[in-house]
């Protein structure tokens, strides 16, 4: 009953993938005041974002992110971002027996500080509450964070701030 499960909820969530850029809106422009919602509640709003929402669902971290006031800074991939993780990843991080691996991963696109973009340009690394360091860097006009590309910066919420990013956040050793 559990296999089938995580196999359905793998299927749910990995099918909503196949999103091509030119098919993806600017991340939440259809939210006019997005800083009348917590961090938690905006994300929920945008399809385009929905396999990252449904992550940190699956995480368990949803109930934390709703109930905090303190400032903080999500980077949340878009759906597209995930279309280069296989099947089998993205089954092994969906898998309820690796809830860990799931709670880091999600971690990893989180911080307990408000960071705006003029201050991810200012920084070459990031330190997040996890002990984990992400690397930034500014080609012209475009910011990188993790590998993955700035697509949406300074979405202010009730909360926090959201930057949308076209990958997953990867993680410098």
């Amino acid at each position: 009953m559990m296999k089938n499960l995580v196999l359905g909820l793998s299927l749910l969530l990995v099918s909503s993938i196949g999103f091509s850029q030119e098919n993806m809106s600017k991340p939440l422009t259809g939210v006019e005041n997005t800083k009348a919602y917590k961090t938690i509640d905006l994300i929920y709003m945008d399809k385009d974002l929905s396999i990252f929402a449904n992550l940190l669902t699956l995480s368990g971290l949803d109930a934390s992110l709703k109930m905090t006031d303190r400032d903080h800074t999500l980077f949340i991939p878009t759906n597209e971002a995930f279309e280069e993780m296989s099947i089998e990843k993205f089954a092994e991080l969906t898998n309820p027996e690796n809830r860990a691996m799931l709670v880091d991963f999600v971690n990893r696109h989180f911080t307990g500080m408000k960071i705006d973009s003029g201050q991810l340009t200012a920084s070459k690394i990031l330190d997040l509450d996890n002990n984990e360091r992400i690397e930034i860097s500014e080609v012209g006009n475009t910011v990188y964070i993790g590998g993955a590309t700035v697509v949406a910066s300074d979405i202010e919420t009730a909360n926090g701030v959201v930057h949308v990013v076209n990958d997953v956040i990867k993680i410098s050793k």
